[in-house]
């Protein structure tokens, strides 16, 4: 209830401020799940892109023009998605797209992207379809699925884990994930015990049911450890059917449900459950990242979250090559000025892009849920 109202201030704030001052601001389009069960994760995603944006607009803006987002709710729906996104670029008139939540939902609006050929700014996805072959108007952010997948089973096999059975959702993002994992066994020698898909719309109706199929299968191999992959309130009805049907199981999922939303919608089940992170530790101010964003943080009494980083990384990106791209940034150039921005340092973490290379980020590392917050 809180993240649906929260969701409606965001929207209508947002649209207020475009239509009060659209003659002096750059307009950032953005669709995903801004209201329902899948809404907390996106909406810590905007709030950190939110905290450098406002820092950036109160120190004179982009050449005094202020940039905002144009947040639009699309249930977390494809076909909304490409709705949604239409009006953004049709009726918005938005500069660039932003931080659209989703795998299938982003591949679904790519003719879209490129018919009108605007720039769409760190997806908030890391599907590989993104990153290869080199989409000329999609810059990435975030780590690419398969390398943080891959990653995440060497990191599992450090601490011990090697006994492993995989739950994926049967749509472009669990695939895309369940090839990383599988590189991840081969580099290391390992064998899942299981590997089952499940339904991606039966998991999101809040009930179990989906899990019967492929309960039996992964409770007869008493694994060490889950790898649940999926969208929030599928992993979390995963883990529920799990303890419901005795298993004491450990949990592993991925970055994309990396916010204190997944966390409370998790409750009494969320202790212990493990989440790879592709962001700098945003309780760790040992980059210069961290430390900036903490400050600004600070100063309008918000916590940040790893989610948060992820918003506030891509705002930073969005913001430079908005820099680069003249007095007036039209799509032409920020396109022009992403595709050339070769070494960015945003504080610690550097990224860069080429016309040939729109990779973004590469780093992985592993979190425990822990009384409440992520630890490293």
């Amino acid at each position: 209830m809180r993240n649906s109202k929260n969701a409606r201030l965001l929207v209508a704030a947002t649209l207020l401020a475009v239509s009060l001052s659209s003659h002096a601001q750059i307009k950032l389009g953005v669709s995903g799940p801004i209201e329902g069960s899948n809404a907390a994760s996106m909406l810590e995603l905007l709030k950190g892109a939110e905290l450098y944006l406002d820092h950036v607009n109160e120190t004179g803006g982009i050449a005094g023009q202020k940039v905002v987002l144009v947040a639009r709710n699309d249930d977390f729906k494809v076909e909304k998605t490409v709705e949604v996104v239409k009006k953004l670029i049709e009726e918005d008139q938005v500069t660039a797209l932003f931080l659209v939540r989703g795998t299938p939902h982003n591949q679904a609006i790519l003719p879209l992207v490129e018919k009108h050929q605007v720039p769409l700014i760190a997806p908030s996805t890391g599907a590989i379809a993104f990153h290869e072959p080199v989409n000329k108007y999609v810059f990435n952010v975030r780590t690419a699925y398969q390398l943080e997948a891959e990653k995440l089973i060497a990191l599992l096999q450090t601490i011990g884990i090697v006994r492993i059975a995989v739950l994926h959702v049967g749509d472009g993002f669990g695939r895309d994930v369940l090839v990383g994992l599988n590189r991840g066994f081969a580099s290391a020698k390992l064998t899942p015990l299981v590997i089952r898909e499940f339904d991606r719309d039966a998991a999101t109706k809040d009930n179990q049911e989906f899990m019967k199929p492929v309960l039996g299968d992964v409770l007869q191999k008493d694994p060490q450890l889950v790898v649940v992959i999926g969208a929030g309130l599928a992993v979390k009805n995963a883990v529920v059917a799990l303890r419901a049907a005795g298993s004491t199981t450990q949990i592993a999922t991925v970055s994309n449900n990396a916010s204190t939303g997944f966390i409370k919608l998790l409750d009494k089940y969320s202790a212990g459950v493990i989440v790879s992170q592709v962001f700098p530790n945003e309780r760790n101010g040992s980059t210069a990242m961290v430390r900036e964003a903490r400050s600004i943080a600070s100063a309008k009494q918000v916590t940040l979250t790893p989610a948060m980083m992820e918003g506030y990384a891509a705002a930073k990106v969005a913001v430079k090559g908005l820099q680069n791209a003249g007095k007036t940034p039209t799509r032409a150039s920020l396109l022009k000025a992403l595709d050339n921005l070769k070494e960015f340092d945003m504080g610690d973490v550097t990224i860069g892009y080429s016309p040939t290379d729109h990779t973004g980020m590469d780093t992985t590392d592993l979190s425990i849920i822990t009384r409440g917050v992520f630890l490293r």
